[in-house]
């Protein structure tokens, strides 16, 4: 949500940001809707998406640096999730 509002504040509204953060939001969206049944590449093609849209906010100048922060902050909880999918489906020594 703070991504949002950064888009649309100042004199003129970014609307690629608005468009951009607004798709990655659904992805995350859709995730936590299946959280329960989410599967690791699942988590694998949002973080790409969201890799790929931080990126291309990054490299345009005008893009509000709150919208990137709030992409980036998603793209580490989605690292974080992935690592613990990926620590959790390791069988366990006993």
């Amino acid at each position: 949500m703070v991504g949002m509002r950064a888009s649309a504040r100042g004199a003129t509204p970014h609307e690629a940001s608005a468009k951009n953060i607004r798709a990655c939001l659904d992805l995350v969206e859709q995730l936590v809707r299946v959280s329960e049944n989410v599967k690791a590449p699942e988590v694998e093609t949002t973080l790409s998406v969201l890799t790929r849209a931080a990126a291309e906010l990054d490299a345009d100048e005008s893009s509000p640096p709150a919208v990137i922060s709030a992409i980036r902050n998603a793209i580490g909880r989605l690292q974080s999730l992935k690592a613990e999918m990926a620590e959790s489906s390791k069988p366990s020594r006993v």
